[in-house]
């Protein structure tokens, strides 16, 4: 588990910015959601202000 995969922010976004595959990435190793939820993750909009290289949560979504 240590070394698993997981969806990290590619891009600094701002609240109410939608998730896309030019913001959002897969990386390893990661401490975020698993890439299985990567197509649910598409569209949605995030309710804070992530940084680039933070790990991908699900309070993340709004």
């Amino acid at each position: 588990m240590r070394f698993r995969r997981s969806v990290d922010i590619a891009a600094d976004l701002n609240a109410e910015d939608r998730l896309t595959r030019e913001n959002i990435r897969v990386i390893r190793p990661g401490f975020g959601l698993a890439p299985k939820h990567d197509d649910t993750l598409l569209g949605r909009r995030v309710n804070r202000d992530p940084a680039m290289g933070t790990a991908m949560r699900w309070d993340y979504i709004g």
